[in-house]
Order: structure tokens, then sequence, then C-alpha cells
């Protein structure tokens, strides 16, 4: 705990700050609103000079007592906080300091979960940082949330901490058999909820910081050159539902784009040789893909308006299409849950999904040579590790290149 001159080297007066270093290795610094000649100020000790100037020793005696105020409510905080075993956050400290020291309101904190959830919920709709798709793993979340309620006990605000999740990793494991990565996907979602009600002063225990997310790399299919255009040949005149969701799940083995990407083309968003669209995922990105010859053939077809339905429909009959193309040979699907590992065979149609036509895109032009760089232009990846997770190359592909690389 400690002050400084915001600006040292000024030739007049500064403005004096407040700092400290916090146990969780953060500074907290917060402006006293203070200014003082810099000539009466020890650079070496921090504090006001004292002087024989009996105008000078006034301002320094001003200086120090405002300078007082911040010490004492600092360790009146603090030994509070540690009286019931918590600690001080960069977050509490400014709330404290702004109602004590700056005369601002105290902001009504609402003193239960509903509330709280009600308020971040609302506050992110309105701020529109979610897709469609976030908003519902947060209705999901919520519904979780009450399950756990009966299974466990009320929630309570002040109880939100590390050992709180470790009873709800508990729960979805053993209790709902949730998966390792759906586990992980749900305590990520309740910690980001947790940061928004740390930032807002609804909690000051951030010991949930410290939960680690588990995830686990999963087994997932990318299809071959072959197997691409087995289903582009698959003849399916006479189920024009089937063909329209065959051609859709074409449109995103040839271009790389995710099934809510693609699924919104439209031509006003064809030009100059390109599909020019905003991603649903991340707002920032706009895709600029090249359009093929294949490309160009299926846009034509539906005159730029691709036929869209529900992601849930598209993905059981994409698994129809791929049972009529004779993928029904078994394969092995493992799932993890807990320390637990559940195998079981299930006919490889039923491993197909919307996403499967992304990583047999990414897949089929790396063996093709094609840079990585110049592929994640299209797809709008940033991070090469989390491209490099949609390669998925075959036992056969890789026979062939050590073939080649030891002739």
């Amino acid at each position: 705990m400690n002050f400084k001159l915001k600006t040292p080297k000024s030739k007049s007066s500064s403005l004096i700050l407040f700092y400290v270093n916090l146990p969780d290795g953060k500074r907290f610094v917060y402006s006293t609103g203070q200014k003082i000649p810099v000539r009466l100020w020890d650079s070496h000790s921090q504090i006001p000079k004292r002087t024989k100037s009996q105008n000078d020793q006034v301002i320094v005696n001003i200086v120090n007592f405002r300078l007082e105020k911040f010490k004492s409510l600092y360790l009146k905080l603090d030994m509070e906080l540690k009286s019931v075993g918590k600690r001080l956050t960069k977050e509490l400290l400014k709330q404290e300091f702004d109602i004590h020291l700056k005369g601002v309101k105290r902001k009504e904190v609402p003193n239960n979960f509903d509330s709280c959830f009600d308020d971040f919920y609302s506050f992110k709709i309105k701020e529109g940082s979610w897709s469609k798709s976030t908003a519902k793993r947060y209705q999901m979340i919520n519904r979780l949330l009450k399950e756990f309620e009966k299974y466990h006990r009320p929630i309570e605000m002040n109880l939100l901490d590390d050992k709180w999740i470790g009873d709800f990793k508990d729960f979805c494991e053993n209790i709902k058999f949730h998966q390792v990565n759906t586990v992980g996907r749900n305590i990520g979602l309740i910690k980001t909820f947790l940061n928004y009600c740390l930032k807002q002063g609804y909690i000051d225990n951030n010991n949930f910081k410290d939960v680690v997310v588990g995830r686990e790399v999963t087994e997932q299919l990318a299809l071959s050159k072959h197997d691409i255009l087995l289903i582009e040949g698959l003849d399916l005149h006479d189920n024009k539902r089937l063909e329209r969701v065959r051609d859709v799940f074409l449109l995103g083995c040839y271009t790389g784009m995710r099934y809510s990407d693609f699924k919104r083309i439209k031509a006003s968003n064809i030009s100059d040789g390109l599909i020019r669209i905003r991603e649903v995922k991340d707002k920032k990105k706009f895709l600029q893909i090249p359009i093929t010859e294949r490309v160009r053939i299926i846009l034509d077809k539906y005159e730029m308006n691709i036929p869209v339905i529900s992601e849930q429909k598209f993905r059981d009959y994409l698994k129809e299409v791929f049972k009529l193309a004779g993928f029904t040979q078994n394969r092995i699907k493992s799932t993890k849950i807990g320390k637990n590992v559940v195998e079981k065979e299930v006919p490889m149609y039923e491993l197909m999904g919307t996403h499967t036509a992304r990583r047999s895109f990414i897949t089929h032009m790396l063996n093709s040579g094609v840079p990585a760089k110049a592929i994640m232009k299209i797809t709008g990846h940033r991070s090469i590790n989390n491209f490099q997770l949609y390669y998925k190359p075959t036992n056969e592909v890789l026979s062939e290149f050590m073939e080649k690389a030891w002739k």
C-alpha cells in the first residue's frame, strides 16, 4: 500500500495515485483526486515532505489528511474481509472507494441467484454479443442449475466458489452422466457468468477463477475426396428433401464454411466471383470465399438462395443421406464420462454432422498441399491451434505421406 505521483516530472503540481498489490497478484490503482506541488513530494518515501515554510506546511498537512483516509479505508476493508475468510479484489476495492471517498451511491445488489442471472442474461442480450445458439446455451445452463438446486441445495451467491463448482461437476458426471466436453463447456459458461457477477459486485469471492475447465479431443470424421464425390453423385431426384440437404452439405465441403454461415447465403452475398458474408459466431469477421465451379453449380441450382431448415433437422436428414450412400460400416464411438470411458459400435452414418463438411474441406485442402495460411484466410481461423484441430488425416493418407517421404 503506497502513493505515487501521476506526473513526477511535472514542473508544477501532480495528481497523487493510491496503489496496492493484492494477494491475487494484481495491482489496484486509484486516483486520490488530490494534487500536490512536485517540489513538496518525497519521491523516495512516496509521501509529502516536511517543510519549514508555513504556507507549504499547510498544503502538506491537508494532503496528508486526505491520504490518511485512503490508508484507513483500505486497512478497514482488508481486516473485515480477512475476519470472514475472504480477500480483497480490484472490483470490490473500486466499489467501496467510490462509495466512501467519492460519495457514489451504493448500487442495489441482487441478493439471489435468479435476480443475478436475469441481470446477466438481459445485459448480454442488450449488448448484442451473443448469437442465438449462445443464448440458448445459457437458457439450458439455467435449467440445469435449477435441477442442481433440487439435488444439492438452494444456490447462495456468496457460496459460488471453486468448491461449489466441484459439487456441480460431480452432479453432472454422476447424476446427469454428461460427457467430459459437455461438463467442461458448461463450467466455462458458468465461469463467464461468475466473472460478470464479480465485476458487478454481486460476489466478492474469485476462487472460481482457479477451476480448470477439462476438455478432450474426440475422434471426429473427415471425408476423403472420394467420399465427397460419392455423395455428390448419389441419385436423389426422387427425394427432394434429401437432395436439398445433400447439396447444402456439399456447399460446406467446397467452401469450408460453418452451417450457420453457408445456410444464410443470398444473391446479395455474391459478387466478383466471391461469397462475401459476415460470420455468425464472430461478427467481427467478414469472410470472402472464392466461388469454384462446383460451388457455382449449387448456387445456380437454387438461384443463389440456399434452402434453409433447422440445424437439428439438417443433421437428422444428413444421416439419412449417408445411410443411402452406403456409409453403414460400424465404427467405435468412444465417450468419456468423469473418469470412465464408454465405447459402443455405431454405423458410420450416425457420426455425420454439420461440422463434418468444414473438417473435410480443411483436411482435403491440407492433403492437397495448400498452405495452412491460405486455408485459414478462407475459413476465417485466426488461431493455428484451433485450425489444426480440424485436420483429420486417415491412416491411408499418412501411409502415402510416409511412402513418399522415404522413396
